[in-house]
């Protein structure tokens, strides 16, 4: 027996022991949630770069073709359908048409080249052809590209509309270099308008910017949402809400609802607020200040100037109130405000994209209403109803050359019959005429019936300056309140 033998190997556990421990790595990853925070990463990364974009659903349904088509040339290919050169976006101011197109190449990674349509105008010829050559050279060279062109219209405007020979061979050149596009560039071009009826019909036609992509202003809906959104965070007063916010902000567009809180966070500020807290007063001011313009105080009036402005305004706020087709008035003040306003009458903003006749009609009276006024109390008119007489004249003329709702004249618009329509542009001009007569008169009439009332709603507004709708509910009888069954009729 070798009682001096070696002792046994010890057995090598190391393998045993790292499997072990890569075991209890993973339950606890499991058991701290790792795995999901990473599955939900993923799921991010995947998710649609257009869906934190509120509203311009059909918009983006568009948009997102475009990108699929970049992103998966390819399967186009199969079927040899090419890549739209040219992209219109036509909409009014402030509708998310530049924010959709660097949306679009930032989530794509592709790069963005822009470029404003005044940038190509000069007074020397050949400036700008020579920069839109520049521009798509530039883009050229890159493997894939967009080009933004933000108000085409500077540029592209009908060449018969006036004689500019340096805007006329700028739009040659922009037409010359799309046409010059190879498939193997893989450039599209955006161009954004506010005025899609003045570009010339060479840009639009088929080859060119065929594709044309319409912006709406927000609905009531997506109006909510952007308010909720650029108001996050922040406590409202009890009175108002974001649906609240939604109607008085209608017609406007999101980058004025931007402005909109943006403006009442400042007025907030001043106002020495909790932080984070707006109260009715800062949003409010904050909508008036977008809608209609700057408080000016220092515009000081005498006092009769005070007294004939609250006339005037009270004449356009029972008009309002009165008429059937008409929106209420939601307030009237006699604070000067803006460019030129010594005071305004707010009716309650709507959503409605068509007027009937009888709401042009309407409309019309309201803006007459100011001016009827003066005449029925001083038995005179003023200066102040220069902008109601300019928005009065835009009505009536599209009432009878654009909207054919005059029934002598009938469905015929002057503007695109050429030398017929020069004959009839004199008669037409009488017949505005003696419509604005006849409204005018119906006008002064209803408000010499209801005179008390003018006289309430002026001696409130000579007091505390503004009234809101509660206060004009309270000075005009119950019998008129929500009816406005009181109508206007127009002998043609």
């Amino acid at each position: 027996m070798n009682w001096f033998s070696s002792p046994p190997e010890p057995k090598n556990d190391n393998g045993l022991l790292i499997l072990i421990i890569f075991i209890l790595f993973i339950y606890t990853a499991n058991k701290q949630g790792w795995g999901k925070k990473y599955k939900k990463e993923k799921e991010i990364g995947k998710e649609d770069p257009l869906s934190k974009i509120i509203g311009l659903e059909s918009v983006k349904d568009e948009i997102r073709y475009y990108m699929d088509f970049i992103k998966n040339k390819d399967k186009y290919a199969e079927w040899d359908v090419k890549l739209p050169k040219g992209i219109l976006l036509a909409g009014p101011p402030g509708t998310g048409k530049t924010l959709l197109v660097k949306t679009l190449s930032k989530k794509l990674d592709i790069p963005l080249i822009t470029a404003s349509g005044s940038e190509f105008i000069e007074m020397y010829v050949g400036v700008g052809a020579k920069r839109v050559r520049e521009l798509f050279a530039k883009a050229k060279g890159k493997k894939n590209c967009i080009i933004f062109i933000d108000e085409i219209d500077a540029v592209g405007t009908k060449r018969e509309l006036g004689n500019n020979s340096e805007r006329a061979s700028t739009v040659n050149q922009l037409l010359t270099e799309m046409d010059g596009f190879e498939e193997k560039n893989n450039i599209m071009v955006f161009a954004a308008t506010n005025l899609v009826k003045f570009l010339d019909p060479a840009l639009t036609r088929s080859g060119r910017f065929d594709k044309k992509v319409y912006f709406d202003l927000p609905n009531n809906d997506e109006r909510k949402q952007l308010c909720e959104l650029y108001l996050k965070n922040i406590k409202l007063p009890r009175r108002i809400s974001y649906t609240v916010m939604a109607e008085r902000t209608a017609g406007l567009s999101g980058a004025d609802i931007a402005n909109i809180a943006n403006q009442a966070k400042i007025l907030a500020i001043q106002n020495n607020n909790e932080k984070n807290t707006l109260k009715e007063i800062d949003i409010q001011s904050a909508i008036d200040e977008v809608m209609i313009g700057r408080e000016k105080r220092e515009r000081t009036l005498s006092p009769e100037e005070r007294k004939r402005v609250s006339y005037h305004e009270a004449g356009h706020c029972l008009m309002g109130f009165l008429l059937k087709h008409t929106e209420q008035p939601v307030k009237v003040s006699i604070i000067p405000r803006g460019e030129a306003a010594l005071g305004y009458s707010q009716q309650k903003s709507t959503n409605k994209k068509l007027m009937t006749k009888d709401e042009v009609l309407c409309r019309i009276s309201v803006l007459l209403g100011g001016r009827s006024a003066e005449k029925l109390i001083y038995g005179n008119v003023s200066t102040g109803a220069s902008d109601d007489i300019e928005k009065i004249s835009i009505l009536i003329t599209r009432y009878t050359n654009s909207w054919g709702m005059n029934k002598v004249i009938g469905p015929l618009n002057v503007d695109v019959m050429g030398s017929i329509g020069k004959q009839l542009t004199n008669d037409m001009s009488i017949r505005c005429k003696d419509i604005i007569k006849e409204i005018e008169i119906q006008t002064i009439k209803l408000l010499k019936k209801n005179k008390k009332y003018v006289e309430s709603i002026a001696k409130n507004l000579l007091l505390n300056e503004t009234i809101n709708y509660e206060k004009i509910k309270s000075l005009i009888p119950s019998k008129f309140e929500n009816s406005q069954e009181i109508t206007l009729d127009v002998l043609e």
